[in-house]
């Protein structure tokens, strides 16, 4: 037996445990707990002579991915149609339209601002365009905040449903720089084919699991610490068969979340307790692994830049996509567009996205991921700390 293996399960217990304590003891000054797990990984990972060395860009991102697809089939678990049924069309126009506008304004940014390459600077948009679900309603739990009707469905919408296509645009455009060739008008159009493959097979996939599993849980006899096992077979039958057949891993599991969570079955609330756990274990573990990742004296080098890229993201970019995104709606207001564009939150997602390119060795790789990192943490910092103060300037918190 390797002798380091009973002392790596030590060390992941204990950051476990520091990460909860040391989100307990910063949550009194309103630092975003999540931003404090990654703190915890970063402190004790690649940063400095005493740290041990984590270098694992590819475990990383399948251990990442994995995490993923558990956190957001239980968003999908606990997502309750009824709910989205009023904002339905704004929330799919901000995960899709609204991605791309993203993307296309930071890409835009870095490239003339900042002298990125085309698609290097698509790239970055790409992997930070995307808004973190468990980086949002942590930051509206932990403030205990309230929304007017509408609002927080909205977000919750939007977080749940933009990484299938942030994800989507990050590989491909990854692709696409392997292959410069590739990288002319039929390169796009065999992009858009791909796109719509990639929906199809996730939003098909996620049905016939979705269904599948509905009829195995009510027609099988299976005792009640089975259900759990069945579900996360389900999972990564799912994820495995998405990713061989080119389809959207994320979108499926999503859509395979919200059709268990919104049809009657057998210990129904129990699995949903089950995969809550379940949800910020990941979230937990997965914050941690990409802190660990991150090479901390590399940040030096990229962090004017990746400061000057994370607040043209938060300033004009994510409002870029926020407001033309949704100027098609005319229940949506002039406060609501605001807020959207103020709460939109980067979180693990960005990360995982920009492992991508980094495993795939494309160039521009390690800068697109060490800003990607720096972007998360101004977003944390910068948006994580004042979502109150902004529901209470656009009045749209619930008296």
């Amino acid at each position: 037996m390797d002798n380091k293996y009973p002392y790596i399960l030590l060390v992941a217990g204990l950051l476990v445990v520091i990460s909860l304590l040391a989100t307990r003891f910063f949550r009194r000054w309103g630092v975003p707990s999540l931003l404090v797990t990654l703190g915890v990984g970063l402190l004790f990972g690649n940063g400095g002579r005493y740290d041990f060395d984590y270098n694992y860009p590819g475990l990383t991102l399948h251990i990442s991915e994995i995490a993923l697809c558990i956190i957001i089939f239980a968003g999908g678990l606990e997502s309750n149609l009824k709910r989205f049924q009023p904002i339905l069309k704004q929330g799919i126009a901000l995960a899709t339209l609204g991605v791309v506008l993203t993307m296309v304004a930071l890409g835009a940014f870095a490239h003339y601002v900042l002298s990125w390459p085309w698609l290097p600077a698509l790239l970055l948009g790409a992997a930070v365009s995307s808004t973190d679900a468990a980086a949002v309603f942590s930051i509206l739990e932990n403030s205990q905040l309230k929304l007017r009707k509408g609002v927080s469905e909205t977000l919750e919408l939007e977080s749940g449903t933009n990484d299938p296509m942030a994800y989507f645009l990050t590989l491909s455009l990854s692709e696409l720089l392997l292959t410069p060739e590739g990288a002319d008008s039929s390169g796009y159009l065999w992009l858009a084919g791909k796109f719509f493959w990639s929906m199809l097979v996730g939003w098909g996939t996620g049905l016939l699991a979705g269904k599948g599993l509905l009829l195995f849980i009510n027609k099988l006899e299976l005792k009640r610490g089975q259900f759990p096992v069945l579900l996360l077979a389900g999972v990564i039958i799912v994820y495995a068969t998405n990713v061989i057949t080119g389809g959207s891993a994320l979108l499926a599991l999503y859509v395979m979340g919200i059709l268990l969570g919104n049809a009657p079955w057998i210990q129904r609330d129990i699995n949903l307790n089950f995969f809550e756990g379940m949800s910020w274990l990941m979230e937990t573990a997965l914050f941690l692994l990409l802190g660990l990742q991150v090479y901390l004296f590399e940040l030096d080098e990229v962090f004017w830049e990746g400061l000057i890229l994370a607040l043209a993201l938060i300033l004009i970019a994510r409002p870029i996509g926020t407001i033309l995104s949704l100027s098609f709606f005319k229940n949506c207001g002039r406060r609501e567009k605001v807020f959207f564009s103020w709460v939109g939150l980067r979180g693990a997602t960005p990360i995982v996205f920009a492992l991508i390119p980094l495993v795939l060795h494309v160039p521009f790789s390690h800068k697109i991921f060490n800003v990607s990192f720096i972007i998360v943490v101004v977003s944390m910092l910068l948006q994580g700390t004042t979502v109150g103060r902004m529901a209470r300037f656009t009045e749209l918190e619930d008296s």
